[in-house]
């Protein structure tokens, strides 16, 4: 037992750089949507089956988080997790097809479902009695953000200026450029003067077309910085599990069950049984609605600054830079704040927050700067979100890897149908309707809570704990 607080610390230490790695890992998308339009012949509405297929594999990862965490070597889980997510994102960025790269989205999504449902699980059962649980949970999402802030300035090197909506290939008409040109025999041009400037114009056009296309082949290297950082993120857990050498697979202790238990025995069995599941059900909705709330910014914020606001590439990575530095920011300030107040007054408190920044986003059209107000209240105000409701939840339940993976599945199911749907109304109808969803999404995600907080409220009596 003596050695227990140093292994803690070492394991603490290992789920801080992984969670780093997870944090470099999710701006990439979101950034280089737009290159990849052009990488792999797309356009937003087919990409945005990007974000489904990572989803879906997020959903995969934590089921099977969910089935296996508790029977399995943590150590060697997440190193497989973290090796397989770095190589993954690397695969991806070299995918020359969008099949290709919709399932290779999907397998980053399957090993960043998996680390997320454990690290969370992981991180209280290692601090579960001690009196800075709640601070250094808050610091595992605080690393989080902290990567994801710094991720944009390790992309944005990779990725060139776009200045028009198809800057690849010039299909305008020869008309396009001075009346002269344009304006035949009658004004004292030859045919064959006209002829010379227009293949000039082709072979510059090439030209630049040609040079362009290199450029934008760069975001390809984002995917493979990221993708190297990530692997690194893991070498501590690498570490030790080949330093501990524990068994793979875990021997369950042997249950102790009641052959005969009493008919009410078996009704109060049921009852908390009922109630916990539908404790769970409304957890899964809150974490659905949340992943809306959290995802789809992430996902859309840089194309509706470069579309809707047409915006450079330059400014749009400086509002996401914003984004993550306010959700780093908060999270750092979560930090004491949890030693001071309880999860469920910073989880309001982060609600209400976001429910204004999304709403002040209908005024952009008039006033664009309004943009960079939502940047910040939103960043700040989902920042400690996640982190204080899985507290709280642990107050109530016990956190297991099964109750972790109702969490990060509800959130998976989120992250396929919110960006999803944005995508298909973003170009088809207006980006605006990024905006509409996510007002809405955020009056439903405080009417939610509010039902949890009272259902908690009148269930105190029932001791859920045993299950």
């Amino acid at each position: 037992m003596e050695n227990m607080p140093r292994n803690r610390n070492l394991k603490t230490t290992a789920l801080y750089f992984t969670f780093a790695g997870l944090g470099f890992c999710a701006p990439v998308l979101g950034l280089s949507i737009v290159h990849m339009e052009y990488i792999l012949n797309s356009n937003t509405h087919i990409l945005a089956f990007a974000f489904t297929s990572h989803s879906i594999g997020y959903t995969i990862g934590g089921i099977i988080c969910g089935i296996i965490y508790d029977h399995a070597n943590k150590e060697f889980l997440f190193s497989l997790s973290v090796m397989t997510e770095a190589s993954m994102i690397i695969v991806s960025g070299f995918c020359g097809h969008i099949v290709a790269f919709l399932v290779s989205m999907s397998l980053v999504g399957v090993a960043m479902g998996f680390i997320d449902t454990a690290g969370q699980s992981y991180c209280v059962n290692l601090w579960v009695n001690h009196r800075f649980k709640e601070p250094i949970l808050q610091a595992v999402h605080a690393i989080w953000s902290l990567a994801a802030t710094i991720g944009p300035f390790v992309i944005r090197p990779f990725l060139v200026e776009l200045h028009s909506k198809n800057p690849i290939g010039n299909t305008s008409s020869n008309c396009s450029g001075s009346s002269d040109i344009c304006s035949g025999p009658e004004d004292g041009y030859n045919s064959s003067s006209v002829t010379d400037v227009t293949d000039l114009s082709s072979i510059v056009d090439k030209f630049q077309s040609t040079e362009l296309m290199a450029g934008i082949d760069l975001a390809r290297y984002a995917y493979l910085t990221i993708g190297l950082i990530t692997f690194i993120s893991g070498i501590l857990f690498y570490i030790l599990y080949f330093y501990y050498c524990n068994p793979v697979l875990l021997i369950a202790a042997p249950k102790e069950h009641n052959k005969h238990p009493s008919m009410k025995t078996k009704s109060k069995r049921q009852r908390e049984r009922l109630l916990l599941l539908v404790f769970l059900f409304m957890l899964f909705m809150f974490y659905y609605l949340y992943i809306y709330i959290e995802g789809i910014p992430i996902a859309y914020f840089t194309a509706f600054v470069i579309k809707y606001l047409n915006w450079s590439v330059h400014h749009s990575t400086l509002v996401m830079v914003v984004f993550y530095g306010m959700h780093c920011l908060g999270r750092i300030i979560g930090i004491p704040l949890s030693m001071v107040l309880r999860p469920r007054t910073m989880v309001i408190m982060n609600l209400v927050l976001t429910s204004i920044a999304y709403f002040l986003l209908l005024f952009v059209h008039a006033f664009d700067w309004v943009i960079w107000i939502s940047a910040v209240l939103s960043g700040y105000g989902m920042s400690s979100t996640f982190a204080a409701m899985v507290l709280w939840v642990s107050e109530i339940v016990p956190l297991t890897g099964r109750v972790a993976a109702v969490l990060l599945v509800g959130g998976s199911f989120g992250g396929m149908t919110g960006p999803l749907l944005v995508g298909q109304l973003f170009e088809a109808v207006s980006p605006m309707w990024m905006v509409y969803i996510l007002c809405v999404a955020s009056m439903l995600h405080i009417a939610l809570f509010a039902i949890l907080f009272i259902f908690v409220g009148k269930q105190k009596k029932i001791s859920v704990r045993k299950f």
